[in-house]
């Protein structure tokens, strides 16, 4: 699990299109209280046995926006969408309202085998 998290990072983090939005704020399940927007966070789901290849590993990317944002988290995800479909075996894609803060968070679910 370790090792797909450190590849993900690395792939993450070697992408212009997400480094020019998220910078460098990529943080694995949560981040700080006091992150600054955007960031995002990834969660990686060990599903073993899924295929005859090997093990399956299940992977979600949330991408976080300050309130009044939906337009760029709209265009982050759409952005996002090729290069993931690229590396990885695509699931699906949404964008989440958080009601306390008024923020809204692109979520890509996909898997690596």
């Amino acid at each position: 699990m370790l090792e797909v998290s450190d590849q993900l990072v690395e792939f993450l983090l070697g992408e212009n299109v997400f480094t020019s939005v998220m910078d460098d704020r990529l943080s694995p399940v949560v981040s700080s209280v006091d992150e600054v927007y955007p960031f995002a966070n990834y969660i990686v789901r060990d599903q073993a046995g899924q295929s005859k290849d090997g093990d399956m590993y299940s992977l979600t990317l949330l991408f976080y926006f300050e309130q009044n944002s939906y337009r760029k988290c709209a265009e982050f995800l759409d952005q996002m969408k090729p290069i993931v479909k690229e590396n990885y075996d695509w699931l699906n894609s949404e964008i989440e309202f958080v009601e306390s803060d008024q923020s809204f968070v692109g979520v890509i679910n996909f898997n690596k085998i």
